[in-house]
């Protein structure tokens, strides 16, 4: 009987543990061996290398994913990061330090890019750089009067909805619907480019995106909104005061937001054309 019950809890404990490395390949042996998860290289999509677009800007290509977490301990050449995934991740002491990180401490935030392995191919420190990431699919139904909101069907046919830039709405609008795209959304996850055409053009496209942000870049203006007639006036955390003026779409938006702390992005004429953070 005895052999019976040791059996049986023998062989639910190897289910069990054959279910989690499928799930979690790369976690499952990084906590049995004790190793680090090396990031990827080019193939994978991201490599320990400085981007080569300008500093803190870097692009996750499609199938990845951002996951948050925080630095649990660290031994050797090892970072626990506690993810609230079911396993921990560990990740290399030296190789944060190649990619120009400070120091990690316990407490640290980091954000971390998964692939679609479920392997780490790149991370920093969390709010230091901006992730823009690269969406190929369809547009699944024209955009709504406004051009605010765009439904894209993704490869793995999942329809989600993102919220548009001002500056993109003509590019996403022009895109014919069930086309072949790509999309690239910004760190709050809205669009702020889209190109359509062959997988020449798109492979092309794709390439460029990585490179360097769009044309006509957003600039990005943290501060204390402090409200003007038909302006706006935004205190920035060193206590200097600027003086912009708000696209008409904004206006109303922004009136409400008198003494409450703001991301703003100007655009190409110095305008505030869209709102990055919450408004809190």
């Amino acid at each position: 009987m005895r052999i019976q019950r040791w059996l049986q809890y023998f062989l639910l404990s190897l289910m069990a543990f054959m279910i989690l490395m499928w799930i979690f390949p790369g976690q499952v042996r990084a906590e049995l061996n004790g190793r680090v998860e090396h990031t990827a290289g080019p193939s994978e999509g991201l490599s320990v290398q400085a981007p080569e677009g300008p500093p803190g800007y870097r692009v996750l290509w499609p199938g990845h994913r951002i996951v948050t977490g925080t630095v649990e301990s660290l031994s050797g050449d090892q970072v626990k990061v506690n993810t609230g995934e079911l396993l921990p991740r560990f990740l290399s002491v030296k190789e944060a330090a190649d990619k120009g990180l400070p120091p990690l401490k316990r407490g640290d935030g980091l954000q971390l890019a998964i692939n679609d392995h479920n392997l780490v191919v790149d991370f920093h420190l969390g709010g230091h750089d901006t992730w823009h990431r690269i969406i190929r699919g369809q547009l699944a139904q024209p955009l709504p009067v406004g051009q605010e909101w765009a439904v894209i069907r993704t490869e793995a046919g999942k329809e989600e909805a993102f919220a548009v830039r001002p500056l993109a709405r003509s590019k996403v609008s022009a895109i014919p619907v069930n086309a072949p795209a790509i999309f690239l959304t910004d760190e709050a996850n809205k669009i702020i480019d889209a190109s359509f055409g062959t997988e020449k053009i798109l492979t092309h496209q794709t390439a460029e995106w990585k490179k360097s942000p769009p044309k006509a870049p957003y600039r990005r203006i943290e501060g204390t909104l402090l409200r003007s007639p038909g302006w706006v006036t935004i205190k920035t955390p060193e206590g200097k005061e600027e003086l912009f003026e708000v696209r008409p779409y904004l206006q109303d938006k922004l009136s409400k937001a008198e003494g409450r702390s703001v991301v703003v992005l100007l655009d190409d004429e110095d305008k505030i054309s869209d709102v990055a953070g919450a408004m809190y």
